[in-house]
């Protein structure tokens, strides 16, 4: 028996003129204006996407992070919510 389950993009504050490559799950971030998500991408909760992001396939990005403006976010990039406050 196989169980499938499908999320896409749920809970998400969605700006103007955005793409986004299927398959790819986004759910509870904010999204800019005129952003492009490729495929096979995760986008996690109390996530930000400044407006005019490119974000290549097979990102991960976790809760808690926030990309500016006017980036570009290369294929494979993980960020994650890095709680040390010296860097360890």
């Amino acid at each position: 028996m196989v169980t499938r389950k499908s999320v896409g993009i749920s809970f998400t504050n969605v700006g103007k003129e955005v793409q986004v490559i299927e398959p790819t799950n986004i759910y509870g971030a904010t999204v800019g204006d005129d952003v492009f998500i490729g495929p096979f991408c995760e986008i996690q909760s109390d996530t930000f996407i400044g407006n005019r992001t490119r974000i290549q396939s097979h990102t991960f990005i976790c809760s808690l992070v926030e990309i500016g403006e006017d980036c570009f976010i290369g294929h494979g990039v993980m960020f994650i919510n890095d709680r040390f406050q010296n860097g360890g």
